[in-house]
């Protein structure tokens, strides 16, 4: 996956979800992630980059704190292909994190 497909897609879940980034830091750092909260906070802001380490300790710390809370999306991993559904595959009363509705 892209890194600034990824870098979007976690900041969407984290949005969405309303997640607190003082928790997510601390599940991060927990997982082995070294950026400091304010980077974290400034990556998600679309300010700053993580390298693919990084990224994916801090998709894990938003999927872990997901499961969790039974939330439905996840954070994507770097690894992970990015699939786009075509009009027809898509649900027409679903409210996905990009969704004007």
């Amino acid at each position: 996956m892209d890194d600034l497909d990824q870098q979007a897609l976690t900041a969407a879940v984290i949005k969405e979800h309303g997640l607190d980034l003082a928790q997510v830091w601390m599940e991060f750092v927990a997982l082995g992630g070294d950026a400091s909260e304010q980077l974290i906070r400034d990556y998600c802001a679309g300010e700053a980059t993580l390298s693919p380490k990084e990224r994916d300790a801090l998709a894990q710390a938003v999927n872990e704190h997901c499961a969790t809370e039974g939330l439905p999306l996840r954070a994507p991993l770097s690894d992970s292909d990015l699939v786009l559904l075509q009009p027809e595959q898509r649900d027409p009363d679903c409210k996905g994190p990009y969704s004007s509705k």
